[in-house]
């Protein structure tokens, strides 16, 4: 009787020492680290009326604000929030960085600049969304340009997703 007891232990024992289901996938070369939000992002998010999870429509680059394709290279830019971010954040501009590959544009958006704040931003933390292809962290669907270090987009806008850490 002794012996079952161990057998029956020891399947407990791997029962509760699986493979842990909560682990994530191993995190694709092309996406860019995994990061945290600027120091005061949150509280700052708060005061404008912002919270984890909200959306805003943008114009991604102010520079290529034209209906049509766009195209980005790894650089700063200067989002426009457009229709319900707009009405959200009157004149706001939301800076951030994007990063290029041959198939995406990440974007991490850390700062907003407030009409009333002038030429000084506040913390902010958001990323780019692609409105057709809504998979967080996982920026705009891109081709690559003939001129290299940049990809070419199917129109320029996008949506910021506000977030309490850059995936």
């Amino acid at each position: 009787m002794t012996g079952g007891w161990a057998l029956l232990g020891l399947l407990a024992l791997a029962c509760q020492h699986g493979p842990d289901a909560s682990a994530k996938p191993p995190r694709p070369k092309w996406m860019p680290p995994e990061g945290t939000c600027p120091r005061g992002a949150q509280l700052q998010m708060e005061r404008l009326g912002l919270k984890t999870g909200d959306r805003i429509p943008v114009i991604v680059d102010s520079i290529q604000d034209h209906p049509g394709p766009a195209r980005y290279n790894y650089s700063f830019v200067i989002a426009l929030p457009q229709g319900v971010g707009e009405a959200k954040l009157p004149g706001a501009r939301i800076g951030g960085r994007l990063y290029v590959t041959k198939h995406r544009v990440f974007g991490r958006y850390d700062r907003i600049f407030t009409p009333e704040s002038g030429a000084t931003s506040v913390p902010f933390c958001g990323v780019l969304l692609d409105s057709r292809w809504d998979r967080d962290g996982e920026g705009l669907i891109a081709y690559p340009s003939p001129l290299k270090g940049f990809s070419v987009v199917q129109d320029n806008t996008g949506i910021i997703l506000v977030v309490d850490h850059y995936p």
